[in-house]
């Protein structure tokens, strides 16, 4: 009879073996989350009725705006005056990280009109580590003759800022 209650009690411990060598993936993570962008808003087609007031943006500039918050390792963006066709349809902000140099691509998804405007986007870099980078936006109708959007950050010094490029071809400065 003894050997009745041993056999039952030992099936049970030697079910429990396994599933104390399985690994918890909720306190042993085995991912780190990579840097990613997401695109959180952007606008219509900008009008340039009225004359720019002294603290905004001309519209012969080209203005990139950051804010970081080292809590959330997360990079803010609002990209002022960026061009794209008048019909864009989709929008899109893609990014790669090489070396601590952060190239931001903004895409459209087609050139459905005859024209280019301005917009304002604003986007987002997630898990990105403080410290010392290279910021480069590549702009889908920027000439060659035009500065490209490219400056230096520590974002541990400076965690916000702007940098702004004068622009001379179309659409800017209409």
């Amino acid at each position: 009879m003894k050997h009745l209650v041993l056999i039952p009690a030992l099936i049970l411990c030697m079910a429990g073996f396994p599933a104390c060598n399985e690994t918890d993936e909720s306190t042993n993570p085995t991912t780190v989350d990579e840097p990613e962008v997401q695109l959180l808003d952007a606008t219509e087609c900008k009008s340039f009725d009225k004359r720019p007031s002294a603290a905004s943006i001309s519209s012969s500039e080209s203005c990139l705006e950051y804010s970081y918050d080292a809590t959330n390792q997360s990079l803010s963006f609002r990209h002022v005056n960026a061009g794209f066709n008048c019909c864009p349809g989709l929008l899109t902000v893609q990014m790669t990280l090489e070396e601590n140099i952060i190239t931001i691509i903004e895409r459209e998804e087609e050139a459905g009109c005859h024209c280019l405007c301005l917009y304002d986007l604003h986007f987002a870099i997630l898990n990105l580590k403080p410290g010392s980078y290279r910021i480069v936006v590549i702009e889908p109708y920027l000439q060659d003759e035009d500065a490209a959007l490219s400056f230096a950050v520590d974002l541990r010094e400076s965690p916000s800022g702007k940098s702004i490029v004068p622009r001379v071809h179309y659409p800017w400065g209409i």
